[in-house]
Formats: structure tokens, C-alpha cells, sequence
């Protein structure tokens, strides 16, 4: 099984040991006071879950504010990222227990620009197929 979720927040830091700090998070609405509005930094923090035993091939990251046809980012990901995956499918095969591989990607706008209230989305092309992953509502007061 596939699926993938979203960390929105205003800042994503790595700590030592490889460790990730979420800073600011939104849960389910992002409130502003006025549109358009421009924050100084926002960051999307994705993370692609599947078996190890089915490994991604390819993966086109895509994030698109409200109202806009045009992506704010359109992105494939490092296929050495994907490849490290093979490691893991080797032992998938001779376990028992299923493995789950994880393909995380921060996203970071310095600003982002939001014209209208509405959903940011957050989707993908996983090995030539559209996968929506997550959004974010963004309201006015």
C-alpha cells in the first residue's frame, strides 16, 4: 500500500543526527489577515510512504496556491534518494514482516506569495500516475 502526508509549517530544520524540526505548524487552516498576502518563508514538508517491495521508480513533487493554474514548484526528486531504496527491498524479500520505505522532501518558498483564500495542494506524479497527497486551507479572518 501507498500514501503519502504533509507537514505544513513556517520552517523546517535539520538538528544533529539527521533529525528534523517542524517549526510553526498549521494544522488544516492557515489564517492571514488580508489577500494578497506574502509570508517571508513556508515550508512543505512531504513524506511518500510504500512497501519496500514496490519501490518508486519516479517522483514529480507539485504544489499549487489557491486559484493558480501554474505550479508554485514542480519538482522530480534525486533519483539517488530513490535508488537508496534498493537496500531495503533486498531484505523485504526474505522477511516475514512487511517493510515500509519512506521518500521524504522538504519544500521551502522564500516568500510565498498568496493571492486568495482556498486550498493549497500538495501532489505528485508516482511512476507516471497522479497521486494527490495533501492540502492546506487558507482563510481570511
Amino acid at each position: 500500500m501507498r500514501y503519502g502526508y504533509c507537514i505544513f509549517c513556517d520552517d523546517v530544520r535539520t538538528e544533529i543526527g539527521e533529525k528534523l524540526s517542524f517549526i510553526g505548524v498549521y494544522s488544516g487552516v492557515l489564517m492571514l489577515p488580508e489577500f494578497p498576502f506574502s509570508l517571508p518563508k513556508f515550508c512543505v514538508h512531504v513524506n511518500l510512504i510504500t512497501l519496500a517491495t514496490e519501490p518508486y521508480r519516479s517522483i514529480v513533487l507539485r504544489c499549487v496556491a489557491p486559484g493558480d493554474r501554474q505550479p508554485l514548484l514542480e519538482e522530480r526528486l534525486d533519483p539517488d534518494q530513490l535508488n537508496e531504496q534498493k537496500d531495503l527491498t533486498d531484505s523485504a524479500e526474505t522477511s516475514d514482516i512487511p517493510i515500509n520505505v519512506v521518500v521524504g522532501a522538504s519544500l521551502v518558498f522564500s516568500p510565498l506569495i498568496l493571492r486568495r483564500p482556498g486550498l493549497l495542494t500538495v501532489s505528485a506524479i508516482i511512476d507516471d500516475k497522479p497521486a494527490e497527497i495533501a492540502s492546506l486551507r487558507i482563510a481570511q479572518r
